[in-house]
């Protein structure tokens, strides 16, 4: 007879070895993200209801956990999605699959007339305009072997008319007079000049510079202490110009910078009684302009 302390024993140790008294543990089943039914109900809504579309292809779905997929007629796209947003899912897979069976049909849309869409190429802007420059001028003589450098200071006057590139010029000068000594003796010469020069013009970066060059035409009054019997003549006296002209753009009122360069086509000697001729006056007058240039308007 078997002891009642081991028979307990055995009893025990029959229920702990035979696996149909432990609970098998129950795996829930994990629901697809998104559903096949919810896609195609929301791609249902999308879809024109033609009878052609009632054999589209089906739509396929694989759920990965944190990313999913969705193909249709032969098309795929695959997505991340840690917080498994079924809804989101839903509504990505049927506007995916909405557009693969129905992709926008753009030949719908009526083409313009070709001559609607013509346009003309566009013209390239002719500008004019016109600006009176006023400003003081400084001039200066230079010396030669028998006479000193000559300094004065006068005004201007000059109307300019520009183009794209080429333009025209007119300028009025007056200067008090200039004293140049030679060999002892004091020749005042006072100036009026009147120029007309061709412009040649360029821009860049909110300034105008420009070169001019052109004839002009001036008087000049000589005084000076036993020059002739009344030591004061009037000549007339002519010749070439050369200037370069700087100013800013984009104003009614706009401060420039010229230089200029006259030289006299005329020789005129200097005659002291009783001594004779004793020089020549100059011929070479150099200009330095610094005023303002007025608009007057441009067309164009």
């Amino acid at each position: 007879m078997i002891p009642t302390r081991r028979w307990l024993g055995w009893l025990v140790l029959i229920f702990v070895l035979d696996p149909r008294t432990a609970p098998a543990a129950v795996a829930e089943p994990v629901e697809d993200c998104p559903r096949r039914a919810d896609v195609d109900a929301a791609l249902a809504q999308l879809l024109n209801t033609k009878p052609e579309r009632r054999s589209s292809p089906a739509v396929t779905l694989h759920d990965f956990g944190t990313a999913w997929s969705v193909e249709v007629a032969g098309r795929s796209a695959s997505y991340s999605d840690p917080d498994r947003n079924c809804a989101e899912r839903t509504r990505v897979a049927a506007v995916f699959a909405a557009l693969v069976l129905e992709p926008p049909d753009l030949g719908d849309t009526p083409a313009a007339p070709a001559a609607a869409i013509v346009t003309k190429p566009a013209q390239p802007r002719s500008i004019r305009q016109q600006r009176l420059d006023v400003a003081p001028e400084f001039l200066v003589a230079p010396g030669t072997g028998e006479r000193d450098w000559a300094r004065t200071w006068g005004g201007a006057l000059r109307w300019l008319w520009t183009g794209e590139r080429l333009g025209f010029a007119a300028g009025l000068q007056a200067s008090y007079p200039a004293v140049a000594r030679l060999q002892g003796y004091e020749l005042s010469l006072a100036r009026v000049a009147l120029d007309t020069s061709a412009r040649f013009s360029w821009r860049l970066r909110g300034a105008e510079f420009g070169i001019e060059a052109g004839p002009y035409g001036a008087l000049l009054l000589a005084h000076g202490a036993g020059l002739y019997a009344n030591a004061s003549s009037i000549h007339v006296d002519a010749g070439g110009r050369v200037g370069f002209r700087a100013q800013t753009t984009g104003r009614m009122v706009s401060p420039f910078l010229a230089l200029q360069v006259e030289v006299s086509a005329r020789h005129f000697s200097v005659v002291v009684d009783p001594s004779g001729d004793i020089g020549t006056a100059p011929r070479v007058w150099l200009g330095v302009l610094a005023g303002a240039s007025i608009s007057l308007g441009h067309r164009d």
